[in-house]
């Protein structure tokens, strides 16, 4: 009886399509590191820039090979990737900054506009917490005014 395979996008491997067979393999530990090293190539370009620019650089890998690869304690960048990945990284903190401002202008319409910019607890006040203006209250007529309708006086 034959049956499907599975195949293992970390591993690069083929085997018997059974439940037990995935399990015993994703435990395993080559499928763990090569599932690190794969995820490894998405991480946060930020995170990883700040993690390698304190490590030294790795003699084993400069001469050709690591065997410890991802969990070696020394870099395996050198200059000129570094400073690739230094590019990329201010490149992203630019369009960050870029978006913060284009977000807070675009989506809180509820900001107050006329704002000087050095107060910044006024800036992000909200509307419903300003303190209310009476003389609007004092010109509204409650006892001629019915529930949802409001009489004004117009008296000064």
């Amino acid at each position: 009886m034959g049956g499907k395979s599975y195949y293992c996008d970390y591993c690069q491997c083929y085997m018997k399509n059974d439940v037990n067979v995935r399990k015993v393999h994703n435990s395993g530990l080559s499928h763990k590191i090569a599932k690190v090293t794969y995820m490894k190539r998405y991480e946060n370009p930020v995170k990883v820039y700040e993690e390698e620019i304190k490590k030294t650089p790795c003699s084993r890998y400069s001469k050709g090979y690591c065997k410890f690869g991802l969990y070696c304690q020394f870099s395996h960048y050198d200059e000129n990737q570094l400073k690739e990945l230094e590019v990329v990284v201010r490149r992203l903190q630019s369009k960050s900054k870029k978006k913060k401002v284009k977000l807070s202008k675009k989506y809180l319409p509820w900001l107050k506009e006329n704002i000087k910019d050095n107060d910044i607890a006024a800036q992000f006040q909200l509307r419903s917490t300003e303190k209310m203006n009476l003389k609007k209250l004092i010109k509204v007529d409650f006892e001629k005014s019915s529930w949802g309708e409001l009489t004004i006086n117009k008296q000064k």
